[in-house]
């Protein structure tokens, strides 16, 4: 093989139009052996910021006296050659050299490509992630020579994962990727050429096609039953006692009276045909609370109990540990199985099709590659397997995903004899005891009515405080002018996408007289999306007048744009336009619809004749015409025929300048009363937070839980021993914009400094968060504490484990950190609320429910918030021998009426009113620093 240069450069920030290099560092090797080293810091000719310095430790000290860009290039042309230039995400790299006139020529290659593909399932594909997982002990130090040498080493494994792939599949990637310029194109065709000199071993049946999925055998149905044997609850609860099965199983086994409590509950409910709402404080182990009872009733009666939660996490701790466990503990044979929406599994017909047309671009290519790589080490078919990176792949996913609603088992079976990943999972929830769910599908399956789930009368659900907000979300409607056009493209015309190829198919199956005429229709077909994709872009610019109209005219802010559409907003004068423009849209999509139906009617008729491609095409054009036709409904709705039981609202995001109309529902307890609480048999809400100041009665309001018993179990840790709540009684409010933040800064630092970091600071604002990170981060870093800050392109997961693993460091949160977050033991000793979390009151939904209350504030606003401020506390606590401080820097909690309703929620700990100068000292105190 010959020789590659690994390249990495450091720069001012990430455009490369208006940023600069601050440094360059470069490895030329031939495999394992280096032939030379070449580096040079950068002047780049302006200041480097705060976050450049504290990221890479470069300061403008260092590059003073560096030489400019101009005065290196030379050298590093010369170091280079024509050598293939090897980079992580290299395409970054070469942004800024090729401004330069540097590197134009040379082959590349992007070692991000190749982990995409050789290894799938990786949680992260950054450089240092990758130099951990595949053991290099360089570490990734954000300086240039040190990730050019990481990125070699990354190289030299890729390399050894990519020789132990089949010949055929690297000769596929190979062919495949001839029409692009693909990062990954240039390595697999010298393993090729390596391979191609070893003799080829025997190709095994399930490497080809459709057979890379085994059918599974069909298991015993469970079934409905009309009176069910109810459990002995003593001796369910027996099961927990100490000498009983569970202390034998597990080691160190603890015996909690609140989990015992809950069981007899659950069990109790289940076996009287009982809904049941439980609050268990975090510590209680409610999910053997529910699981054990759930289990033991479901195996005696045949019966299925269908368990749904929130999280991707608590599903598969309950499918891959808490169950395999209670069937190992309990010695019983019980058939557990996870459903996820129809998304979430591949299709084997829709993979061969792609594999038999080929991909269109470099993200096809890359999402193609990943995915039969990683077929060859699994058949799941499960997408959570592999790591799909960003919108783009997760879009090529849904072209080779089970989602085509028209795709029948019936079908299914015929042509791929059971082996679909889909038709496999929804085989094994028939059979299934206990049926995992999240949230989300268990709604769909409400609002499908009872099409997603099979049918099942007993029902937990975990996470029960995101009911509502999953509900809503679930039955919800979004919509932008690019997703239309991307819908439209997807449907093509003569020439292109699905109406292209079902013309094409038609050509060899037709006489030409016959095909003559359909090609008309098609012609017509295209006529009408052209037509259609300008009506739209009419209507969206109406829109965009109507926004500008209610803003004066004034630009957009940093916060975007959000308008509700009320009776009122119908009647001013831009909203004419609106109304003429989608009457136009409506007329054209009705033509269409009116054609593309005819079409599909006319093509079904050949299906006897035609191939399995011709079928998969018309399926194709079925799904994009159901999704169309979804869209004009919701959108008709939105403009010309609003129901008084949804709320409507346009958007304009502040950070892409794009216009969204959105639909949700105003209310969803009324559905859940009809087909939850009515429907089945027990309903058991779960969660470590249900209730508020005043008890179940807010979510029993919420989710029309009327007939619901319920139980509140305080957690087993010892809150008072554990946890100091501080509460900084001379703080200037949040109403004081300059005063507050100035003192949160202040504050946020000097507490970091006495305890070393480890500390947790949940905000309710982004904007708040990003400035509050700007303004702390150089005086931290020059401490030796590191400062990560939400929403920086990172993955939360990301965040917390790079703030798990490091010494000394401050995470900065919003919203999605305010639950969920698990950093058991000294890595999170200090959790900081530094405003309580009130939603924001002009929020379209928030305030259209505010309408339906009498006190809308104190009966929907702050129990919401005091659920939320529950949630954020509970990061704290996570084990009998955590410890810790809660600093609440709003002093709204001592000074308004309200603040004594978030008090009396929390479990009783230990409580300080005091300064915020007193704060630090306190800590460490606390904490024994």
């Amino acid at each position: 093989m010959p020789s590659l240069v690994a390249i990495d450069i450091e720069t001012t920030g990430l455009d490369p139009n208006n940023d600069a290099i601050i440094e360059i560092g470069a490895v030329r090797f031939n495999g394992p052996r280096i032939e030379d080293e070449w580096s040079t810091l950068i002047h780049p000719g302006r200041p480097i910021p705060s976050f450049i310095s504290q990221l890479t430790g470069i300061t403008n000290d260092m590059v003073r006296h560096a030489p400019s860009i101009r005065e290196v290039i030379a050298d590093l042309a010369q170091f280079v050659g024509d050598a293939p230039v090897l980079g992580h995400n290299v395409s970054f790299d070469l942004a800024f050299l090729n401004r330069q006139n540097l590197l134009r020529f040379n082959q590349v290659v992007d070692t991000y490509e190749l982990a995409s593909v050789l290894m799938p399932n990786a949680s992260r594909y950054n450089l240092g992630a990758l130099g951990q997982t595949l053991g290099i002990l360089l570490p990734a130090t954000h300086r240039a020579l040190d990730d050019a040498r990481v990125t070699h080493a990354v190289y030299l494994r890729l390399l050894d994962l990519a020789h132990q792939l089949p010949i055929e599949l690297i000769a596929e990637f190979v062919r495949q990727s001839e029409p692009f310029d693909w990062g990954a194109a240039y390595t697999f065709r010298e393993v090729l050429r390596s391979l191609a000199r070893k003799p080829i071993p025997a190709r095994k049946a399930q490497d080809q096609g459709l057979f890379l999925f085994r059918p599974e055998p069909p298991l015993p149905p469970v079934e409905s039953v009309e009176t069910p044997i109810p459990l002995d609850v003593d001796e369910v609860a027996a099961l927990l006692e100490y000498g009983g099965p569970f202390s034998r199983y597990f080691s160190g086994y603890e015996y909690r009276q609140q989990q015992v409590e809950m069981l007899r509950a659950v069990a109790q409910a289940l076996s009287k045909g009982q809904h049941l709402m439980v609050e268990a404080g975090t510590g209680t182990g409610k999910s053997f609370a529910y699981l054990v009872p759930a289990a033991l009733f479901a195996l005696q009666n045949n019966t299925r109990v269908v368990i749904s939660t929130n999280t991707i996490n608590l599903q598969d701790q309950l499918i891959k540990k808490d169950i395999p466990d209670l069937r190992e503990a309990l010695g019983i044979d019980l058939r557990a199985a996870v459903l996820k929406g129809r998304n979430n599994y591949l299709c084997p017909r829709r993979l061969e099709n792609l594999r038999q047309r080929g991909p269109t671009s470099v993200d096809e290519m890359r999402v193609l590659a990943k995915v039969l790589t990683w077929l060859q080490f699994s058949d799941s078919g499960d997408r959570n397997e592999i790591n799909l990176n960003g919108p783009i792949e997760r879009d090529v996913w849904s072209r080779i995903s089970a989602e085509d609603e028209g795709c029948k088992a019936e079908v299914c079976m015929e042509r791929t004899g059971g082996a679909c990943p889909f038709y496999r999972a929804r085989q094994a929830a028939q059979s299934a005891h206990l049926l995992v769910v999240n949230h989300a599908l268990l709604l769909s399956d409400v609002a499908t009515g009872s099409r997603v789930l099979p049918d099942y009368d007993y029902l937990i659900v975990d996470e029960a405080h995101h009911l509502e907000a999953a509900t809503t979300s679930a039955l919800s409607f979004r919509v932008t002018q690019a997703d239309l056009a991307r819908l439209l493209r997807e449907l093509g015309g003569t020439n292109t996408g699905i109406l292209g190829r079902l013309l094409l198919l038609l050509n060899q199956l037709l006489r030409p007289s016959d095909f003559a005429a359909m090609q008309q229709a098609f012609e017509r077909a295209t006529d009408l999306i052209f037509r259609l994709e300008h009506a739209y872009s009419a209507f969206f610019r109406a829109m965009e007048e109507f926004l500008a109209e209610i803003r004066e005219g004034r630009p957009v802010g940093a916060y975007g744009q959000q308008e509700r559409i009320l009776e009122s907003s119908r009647t001013l004068p831009p909203w004419t336009n609106i109304e003429i423009t989608w009457d136009a849209a409506h007329e054209v999509t009705g033509l269409l619809s009116n054609l593309l139906a005819e079409l599909y009617k006319t093509c079904g008729e050949l299906r006897d004749t035609a191939s399995d491609e011709f079928e998969d095409t018309l399926e194709s054009l079925a799904n994009v015409y159901r999704r169309l036709m979804e869209a004009d409904a919701n959108l008709h709705a939105f403009v010309a025929q609003p129901q008084q039981s949804s709320i409507y609202w346009a958007e304009i995001s502040p950070n892409s300048n794009q216009l969204s109309l959105q639909i949700a529902p105003l209310h969803i307890g009324p559905l859940m009363e009809e087909y939850i609480w009515h429907e089945k048999t027990s309903v058991i809400l779960t969660s470590a937070t249900l209730t508020t100041h005043e008890g179940f009665d807010y979510l029993r309001s919420r989710l029309a839980a009327d007939e619901a018993e319920e139980l509140q179990l305080g957690s087993p840790f010892d809150y008072e021993s554990a946890a100091l709540l501080y509460l900084v009684n001379d703080i200037p409010e949040p109403g004081d914009t300059n005063g507050h933040q100035r003192a949160i800064e202040q504050a946020l630092v000097r507490l970091a400094r006495a305890t070393g970091g480890r500390m947790l600071a949940l905000f309710t604002s982004y904007t708040q968060l990003r400035r509050t990170s700007q303004n702390i981060s150089a005086p931290l870093i020059e401490s030796g504490i590191i400062v990560y800050e939400q929403g920086e392109g990172a993955s939360p997961n990301t965040l917390l484990e790079n703030f798990r693993e490091a010494d000394k460091a401050v995470l900065l949160g919003t919203r999605s950190f305010w639950e969920g977050v698990d950093i058991p033991g000294e890595a999170l000793s200090v959790l900081v609320i530094v405003k309580l979390p009130f939603d924001v009151p002009s929020d379209p939904i928030i305030a259209a429910r505010s309408e339906t209350f009498d006190d809308p504030f104190n009966e929907y606003q702050l129990p919401e918030a005091i659920l939320r401020f529950r949630q954020g506390f509970g990061r704290l606590i996570r084990t009998q021998s955590d410890r810790g401080i809660v600093a609440i820097l709003d002093r709204r909690i001592l000074t308004k009426r309200y603040g004594r309703a978030f008090l009396e929620s929390l479990p009783p700990c230990t409580r300080k009113i005091g300064s915020v100068n007193d704060l630090p000292a306190i800590a460490a105190r606390w904490l024994n620093l």
